[in-house]
């Protein structure tokens, strides 16, 4: 081992496992269970017997030394040594995956322009991660993003103007001629200020919550129409308010000045939250607009395009697994 090893990790009682045993299928069968959670689940996915799945884990526990999972029932949990292990395989995985279409992507020699059209809450999240993986993977390429809901990005699609969609979705539905991907799911939360009266209550009802003016998605957008459905299920009127503002930016200004509400990606609010900019109030949004899909035409088959679908499931998976 290379003389610029720290002495203390030279001969640490794991250091077989990590420098001779340890190989790419542990980790998959790491992954595979931490998703499962049954190992039969994991043989049948993996094709093999379940003997085989439970003699990999072996293995592993007896190369550390320690436990790495624990039976409850028909499943299985890891302990804590485990869930350090599944976590940091799940990162080697994550990154051989990037490695192998940056590599593909070299070799085709990818380029040209790609353009999407993004919903505004997942402007901040999903999106720069995708942009930065796919100019990492092909650096000749240009992508141009432009901002707007579902039904004016749709048009845009059909005509050849844009090449794929991102947007948030409140319950499935199909689109002609247009092929979907779920790319995950992430709740929206509503938000306020912190200077906002109701950022001081612990439990809110939407009752209260519509008394107040809110920052609401343009009339006619899948938000808009969601949020209405919503609230009919609920017995209640349309969401009030003077102000549609899709823009997070514009969003946290007027959250400062005025005392009106406004639907973050959780994520981002609890970021905002953190620094001290708006406060998470305490209102069940029901999963409302909480999967992200991917659209693209049915005859589509651009390389490049399908490069940064690639790259936005691998943007999502980072996202939410974390």
């Amino acid at each position: 081992m290379s003389s610029d090893t720290p002495s203390g990790y030279r001969d640490g009682i794991a250091s077989r496992l990590f420098r001779d045993v340890l190989k790419i299928r542990h980790l998959r069968i790491l992954a595979a269970l931490d998703q499962m959670r049954q190992i039969t689940k994991v043989a049948r996915a993996f094709n093999v017997t379940q003997p085989a799945i439970s003699k990999q884990i072996a293995e592993l526990e007896r190369e550390l030394g320690t436990p790495i999972i624990h039976r409850q029932g028909n499943s299985v949990a890891f302990t804590p040594a485990g869930t350090v292990l599944v976590r940091h395989a799940k990162d080697v995985l994550s990154r051989i995956q990037r490695t192998e279409f940056d590599i593909e992507a070299l070799r085709k020699g990818l380029g040209g322009n790609v353009r999407i059209g993004v919903a505004s809450s997942l402007m901040p999240t999903i999106v720069p991660e995708a942009i930065r993986l796919m100019i990492q993977a092909a650096p000749s390429c240009v992508v141009t993003v432009s901002e707007g809901h579902f039904g004016q990005m749709l048009p845009l699609l059909y005509a050849g103007d844009l090449d794929l969609l991102v947007m948030r979705i409140w319950k499935p539905f199909t689109v002609e001629g247009v092929e979907q991907l779920s790319l995950g799911r992430e709740p929206l939360v509503v938000v306020a200020g912190t200077d906002h009266p109701l950022s001081r209550q612990k439990e809110i009802s939407w009752e209260t919550a519509l008394e107040w003016p809110w920052l609401k998605a343009a009339s006619g957008s899948l938000a808009a129409d969601g949020m209405n459905e919503f609230l009919a299920e609920k017995g209640l009127g349309p969401m009030p308010g003077q102000i549609e503002a899709a823009s997070i930016v514009l969003s946290l200004s007027m959250m400062r000045l005025m005392p009106c509400l406004a639907l973050f990606p959780e994520r981002l609010a609890r970021y905002h939250s953190a620094r001290g900019e708006l406060s998470i109030l305490s209102i069940s949004t029901g999963g409302y607009l909480s999967e992200s899909n991917c659209f693209w035409l049915s005859s589509q088959t651009d390389e490049t395009v399908t490069l940064l679908r690639e790259c936005l499931v691998q943007a999502a998976r980072d996202l939410f697994d974390n």
